[in-house]
């Protein structure tokens, strides 16, 4: 193999990944979660290696860099000194000998060393990605095959609504069937952060395909994967997902809309209310076949199941936590583990077991502490901010108008995702955790990009060194 073909293959096995981890139960399977992470850990050492070879230093984000070595050194110290090991058998914890037993360390060993693992490939990812979103056209066929896997994870779970199915096709219904399934995940919920993560960039792709004038063939397939999409947010019954994919079309809306009424002249406005009104009749007759009047039943319910919701119940128990989490918190996915001690002592307990909390905030506040989930808010935000400033800087308009639009939606996508891990836990879940790795690569990559002349520049200058 040559050393022009280890990126290639990286990339290749990455969209692999990303194909496999929606598919594959979202990621919440222990089997799933290790094919996830040897899939990454084959595109880090694809990479690794071809910049050893190529002689090639990436051109990383000092602050994206200090942020990550900080969570690697914070969650290998919590692991080196762990002070316990949980018994979920017995429901207790085994002591085990710190080496320094004055400092924070991890409540559970085993949890936080499956936390280490995935947390070291999600942030290398995410190097992977802002050095990866510095190609063009690597960066388009990563647009495509986002929206692909996005489309296909739809029409599993519009199937299955028209056909009535009481659980995921290839899986055994419970007695009774289940409705909190969708697609290829367990909970609904879930299904509907990560069409939601593809649904801006399905959008995307679909207004491109008509502006730019692409071929018959690439519009329909677009516009096909747009509507696709559109409708299984809407025919899962998963409520916050549905209020945050309004407030995502109305935020994709204000950033597309002005610039086609700008460019399509008054012939074609006309056709495209028209195509609107085609578009509209066709999610009405996908809507009925798919049971739309299941969502439409639970939004009917909510009144009365808001104030009963044990989330809300085994948040306050959280909350009532944190004062004791310290700077680096209870250790990486320790959330299991620490929640039903407190549980058991507060006031008012919240029913049932708890894997996640239903507020990835207060959950990586228990986790990570206050230093901890600081740096986990500079990694997120900090690559939002970054991509808000870029789009509106001077330097924005020297780039690609598929950069533009890309970056844009793919900020929106990620607000849409920190809104919704208000009230589930859409960022505790594998194959959400890599759709977002990505698209925070893709914002802190934003940082490096350059016009179109000096990229192209730039790579012939590559091409001549090698």
């Amino acid at each position: 193999m040559t050393s022009g073909l280890f990126r290639p293959a990286a990339v290749w096995i990455f969209f692999t990944a990303l194909a496999y981890a929606p598919w594959a139960y979202g990621g919440t399977t222990v089997e799933s979660i290790d094919t996830i992470n040897c899939l990454l850990a084959a595109v880090l050492v694809l990479w690794i290696v071809d910049l050893a070879v190529s002689r090639r230093r990436p051109e990383l984000p000092r602050l994206l860099v200090i942020v990550v070595a900080a969570l690697l050194v914070i969650d290998g110290w919590m692991v080196l000194n762990a002070a316990a090991i949980f018994d979920s058998v017995f429901g207790t914890f085994s002591r085990l000998r710190q080496p320094v037993p004055h400092l924070p360390g991890s409540v559970d060993y085993a949890l936080s060393v499956a936390s280490m693992i995935r947390c070291a490939l999600l942030l290398g990812v995410t190097l992977f990605i802002v050095d990866l979103s510095q190609d063009k056209r690597w960066l388009v066929r990563l647009w495509g095959a986002i929206a692909i896997v996005g489309g296909s994870v739809a029409l599993l779970g519009l199937l299955q609504k028209a056909s009535g199915a009481g659980m995921i096709f290839w899986h055994p219904a419970p007695p009774g069937g289940t409705m909190t399934f969708f697609a290829s995940y367990y909970y609904h919920g879930n299904a509907g952060a990560y069409l939601n993560l593809v649904l801006p960039l399905t959008s995307g792709l679909a207004v491109r395909s008509f502006v730019t004038g692409s071929n018959a063939g690439l519009r329909a397939l677009w516009l096909t994967i747009f509507v696709l999409t559109l409708v299984a947010v809407f025919a899962n019954t998963a409520r916050t997902a549905q209020a945050i994919a309004i407030l995502l079309l109305i935020a994709v809306s204000v950033r597309v809309g002005p610039r086609l009424l700008k460019r399509f002249s008054r012939a074609e406005k006309n056709i495209a209310l028209a195509g609107a009104a085609a578009i509209l009749l066709a999610l009405f007759a996908v809507a009925h076949v798919s049971h739309l009047e299941q969502p439409i039943e639970r939004w009917g319910q909510f009144s009365e199941n808001f104030s009963t919701d044990a989330r809300w119940l085994s948040a306050t128990v959280a909350l009532r936590s944190l004062p004791r989490v310290g700077l680096f918190g209870f250790g990486p996915g320790t959330f299991r583990s620490v929640f039903p001690s407190f549980n058991s002592t507060s006031a008012a307990p919240a029913p049932g077991e708890w894997r996640f909390l239903h507020d990835d905030y207060l959950q990586t506040m228990m986790e990570w502490g206050w230093i901890g989930s600081a740096l986990w808010a500079a990694l997120f935000f900090g690559g939002l901010i970054v991509a808000v400033r870029r789009l509106n800087s001077g330097d924005a308009r020297d780039w690609l108008p598929r950069r533009r639009l890309l970056l844009s939606l793919v900020a929106i996508a990620l607000a849409g995702v920190a809104l919704h891990a208000l009230a589930d836990f859409p960022l505790q879940i594998a194959s959400i955790q890599l759709y977002v790795a990505t698209y925070l690569g893709m914002c802190w990559g934003s940082a490096r990009w350059r016009s179109e002349k000096s990229e192209d520049r730039s790579q012939k200058s590559e091409s001549a060194d090698r």
